[in-house]
């Protein structure tokens, strides 16, 4: 389940497949994406900032992007995972400014990144693990995030700002 940032709808995402807007205040079902990832269990479903797309991640390693104004699919992001489906449920995240989606590979072991707008993919990031990333969590504000792993370690991951010295 995740909120909108203006908390006016909320987004579930569910085992049969299926990823159901809801009205914040009534409690009721607004929209349905049915077999969103073609039947596959849905993982995780978080509304962008601005509330205008759905970001969703299925047991299929895939991730998608969802227009709310025409319920549609807008990108597909693949790659990750591209030996079969998951084992374990992961989320899909954008980092701090979303001009990048980010899905931990179960199979590698590493984080896989794309850039938002277009689906590129970008080279993966060794997380450091010595079994699958359970779960991780990127900072709204600032390009860090936390994996967490049942190796019982935790890793703090930073970007530096590249600073031109001109």
């Amino acid at each position: 389940v995740h909120y909108s940032e203006n908390a006016r709808l909320y987004v579930t995402a569910s085992r049969d497949g299926d990823v159901k807007i809801w009205d914040g205040v009534s409690n009721r079902c607004v929209e349905t994406f049915m077999r969103a990832h073609d039947g596959s269990p849905i993982c995780s479903a978080k509304f962008t900032k601005n509330g205008k797309y759905i970001l969703t991640s299925g047991m299929d390693c895939i991730v998608k992007l969802w227009e709310l104004s025409t319920n549609r699919c807008l990108i597909v992001y693949t790659g990750a995972g591209a030996t079969g489906g998951m084992e374990n449920l992961q989320n899909a995240s954008f980092n701090h400014n979303e001009d990048y989606v980010m899905f931990p590979d179960e199979k590698s072991g590493s984080m896989c990144c794309w850039e938002a707008r277009n689906s590129d993919r970008k080279r993966l990031l060794a997380l450091g693990h010595s079994v699958y990333c359970r779960t991780f969590s990127h900072s709204p504000t600032m390009p860090a995030f936390i994996t967490g792993s049942d190796d019982h370690r935790a890793r703090f991951w930073y970007r530096k700002p590249v600073v031109n010295d001109h």
